[in-house]
């Protein structure tokens, strides 16, 4: 390999995987020196992913569209076929992508906007047709075109790989189970598809292929006799469940793209087995198929590449777990499954599992005497069409586990740190949820809330506190924010908290030390947040930590100063919350933003609300939850996204709509600049200027509730314009408003 080559591989490995660190970064500098040397279009292979990256020039004169085409052929046989590729884009915007997006990448086209005169690559996966027996060994070509039929130019050049040293996991009659698998619909077996079947499936691969239809199947195991580091891929076009033997978890996986490979892991494999579970959902078993697993062995240097970008923790990030999402969707049986979840709290390194138990007034989703137990049918938020859906699988974990006494073993046994957490209040009148002291005092309601300035009210919640302690709680959380409507004035909230005090201090004089308590509240300007007193609060010394948040969609970026200003100086550690909701900041790019920012403003840590949908999320959604822990981590993807933009393929991307049929008022429609500086940007819906931005965050309308109306409902045309260089790169897109 030439010292050319040598360059062009290490700036392509920097561009796919940020996480290389500054080795790869570094030498990215000094590929930008010698790129007039560089051939007009080049072949080379990512150590990580084995994916080969194909970078060309594009012409000086090339309009501000062009459509890239790309085919490959055995070596020398002019048998040209359309290649399956991807633009070079970030961990972000591939997280944007619908799945229409890349529908035309599966026949070889990519546009590319405002590339004149720039390098763009490709990215190509061999697997499985250009691959044979491990090697790689083809011509590619690249045609570019300025529409009318004019060809700009064509680029040709080889491309060559040796992965005779990964292994593909794409026959799955190699399980140790076979009795469980059958090349027909069998009850109580995955269906194995045979190279016939899957060739009729669009988006498969080759090999043979394991689904399961919506009834209870075995788990399956896959032999290994791998040692040493790895980098697990998976592709899962319908999503499947995975672990390795010695895991004490199965995770989520499932692409969302046809053909997209998703980095699970990587992890040493010595010993290991890989086991395939069937995905649950709150009806019962799910669909769920496997194409392939795809390992990458990995040397001690790209390990330590990769475990770099996490760098050195010295923040406090506290999360919050809901067991009561978790079990709606899942089959709980046993304390085990508890355990399951709170290991990826470990995997993930969180400061604090703050564990949500239920709200007050509603039935209690832990082992409680005091109040009553959720033991039956329950209804959660809506899924797909279903509006109200009702399952009896949170009642099934209350029968069979405890939910506090579970998280305070595992957690231990983890070394976590559980807070038992409590919801201010929501009775949910009328419905399942609704809990019998609600119910037996009406006259105690105002709305949905039980009225926390009634004596009596107080005196029930206290003593919910106190049978956690008496479980064993270590420390207590009360949350506010979400629904406020149960103080009626500051002088109640600061009432309250006295007596919750004294309570905590009770507790903490018989075990010798002091018992924390978080709270979260309204963030200035949230609904209602001129209810909660939060300097006496700090003052008095009653809260250990202080968690202004946001509530829905809006308030992402509420100004922190005040409580910076208010906690300065004190005991009490500020842990602003960021929202972890799918209709929160999209994610790692917009996400890390905002965490830049307060990390820029000196704040201890965060409070992410709905971290569980991280650290239970994808892989990648826990990869960013990890980085939460070190201001090296975070300022290290920035000084990456940086560097690496200028070669990413330059696009505009916009977050998702979180339910059917589209965007709700509550929601913000946030915008993603690609392959461009993060600077100037203007958004017109239906023609019209809405907002004007100078430099992020990008959004429609506005972060408070005067944004709810930014977006009527109905259908609507979105234009994007953001500064270029010397021109605008424009998108527009149509998008729906459920209002």
């Amino acid at each position: 390999m030439t010292r050319k080559d040598r360059i062009v591989l290490l700036v392509l490995f920097a561009a796919f995987c940020p996480a290389v660190g500054s080795a790869a970064s570094a030498a990215v500098d000094e590929a930008k020196s010698a790129e007039a040397k560089s051939p007009s279009i080049h072949c080379q292979t990512d150590a990580v992913t084995r994916l080969i990256h194909v970078v060309y020039d594009v012409p000086q004169d090339a309009p501000d569209r062009i459509l890239v085409r790309s085919f490959w052929s055995p070596r020398g046989r002019n048998q040209w076929q359309p290649a399956r590729v991807r633009p070079l884009l970030s961990e972000t915007a591939g997280a944007l992508l619908r799945e229409e997006d890349g529908l035309p990448w599966l026949q070889g086209e990519v546009v590319e906007r405002r590339a004149a005169g720039l390098k763009r690559t490709l990215v190509f996966n061999p697997y499985p047709e250009a691959q044979a027996g491990g090697t790689v060994d083809i011509d590619f070509r690249v045609e570019l075109d300025a529409g009318e039929d004019r060809r700009l130019t064509r680029l040709e050049a080889p491309a060559t790989a040796d992965n005779r040293d990964v292994v593909y996991l794409d026959d799955w009659s190699g399980v140790i189970q076979k009795e469980f698998v059958a090349a027909e619909e069998k009850p109580g077996c995955w269906r194995l598809e045979s190279d016939a079947a899957v060739g009729a499936n669009p988006y498969a691969t080759g090999g043979t292929r394991l689904s399961g239809a919506a009834a209870d199947l075995p788990q399956l195991t896959m032999p290994l006799a791998l040692r040493g580091p790895y980098a697990v891929f998976v592709y899962s076009f319908g999503g499947v469940r995975l672990r390795l033997s010695g895991d004490l978890r199965t995770d989520r996986l499932g692409s969302r793209l046809p053909y997209d490979e998703q980095l699970w892991r990587w992890t040493r494999l010595d010993g290991q087995h890989l086991v395939v579970r069937q995905s649950y959902a709150f009806t019962g078993p799910a669909a769920s198929s496997l194409d392939y697993v795809k390992l990458v062995p990995l040397s001690d240097e790209l390990v330590a590449r990769l475990e770099s970008a996490f760098g050195k923790p010295d923040r406090f990030v506290a999360s919050y777990w809901e067991p009561y999402s978790y079990a709606f969707s899942d089959n709980v049986q046993d304390m085990a499954w508890h355990l399951q979840y709170l290991d990826a709290y470990r995997d993930a390194e969180v400061s604090l599992v703050d564990t949500q138990l239920g709200r007050f007034g509603m039935k209690a989703v832990y082992e409680t005497r005091v109040s009553d137990q959720l033991l039956h049918v329950t209804q959660g938020d809506p899924i797909g069409a279903i509006a109200h859906p009702q399952t009896t699988n949170v009642g099934r974990m209350q029968q069979y586990t405890n939910t506090l006494q579970a998280t305070l073993t595992f957690c231990r046994a983890l070394g976590l740190n559980a807070h038992a957490n409590f919801g201010a209040t929501n009775c949910y009148p009328g419905s399942p949820l609704q809990g019998d002291f609600s119910k037996q005092h009406p006259e105690w309601i105002r709305g949905h809330a039980l009225r926390y300035e009634v004596p009596e009210v107080r005196r029930f919640i206290l003593d919910v506190y106190r049978e956690a302690l008496e479980i064993g709680a270590t420390g207590l959380s009360i949350d506010f924010c979400r629904y406020p409507e149960g103080i009626d004035a500051a002088a109640t909230a600061d009432g309250f908290f006295r007596e919750l005090r004294g309570l905590a201090d009770e507790y903490g004089r018989r075990r010798g030390g002091r018992i924390p308590i978080l709270v979260r509240f309204p963030a200035e300007g949230v609904r209602l947040s001129e209810r909660f007193d939060y300097a006496t609060w700090v003052r008095e010394g009653l809260v250990d930590y202080l968690c202004p948040s946001s509530i829905q969609g809006r308030f992402h970026y509420f100004d922190i100063t005040p409580y910076v200003k208010a906690t300065d100086g004190t005991a009490c550690i500020l842990l602003p919350q960021i929202d972890a909701l799918s209709w929160g900041l999209p994610k790692p790019g917009l996400f890390l933003w905002r965490v830049r920012q307060l990390y820029d403003q000196g704040v201890q840590g965060l409070y992410v609300y709905q971290g569980d949908s991280l650290v239970l999320g994808s892989p990648l959604e826990r990869r960013c939850m990890k980085q939460l822990r070190s201001t090296e981590s975070v300022r290290r993807f920035w000084e990456e996204d940086a560097r690496l933009r200028p070669a990413r393929s330059k696009g505009i991307y916009l977050s998702h709509a979180s339910q059917l049929p589209g965007y709700h008022s509550w929601e913000r429609l946030h915008v993603w600049l690609e392959g461009i500086p993060l600077g100037e940007v203007e958004l017109y819906l239906d023609d019209q200027l809405v907002n004007h931005f100078s430099a992020p965050p990008y959004l429609l309308g506005h972060q408070d509730r005067s944004g709810d109306a930014a977006l009527p409902r109905g259908e609507h045309s979105l234009r994007v314009r953001a500064r270029d260089g010397d021109g605008w790169l424009e998108q527009t897109f149509k998008i729906v408003s459920a209002g």
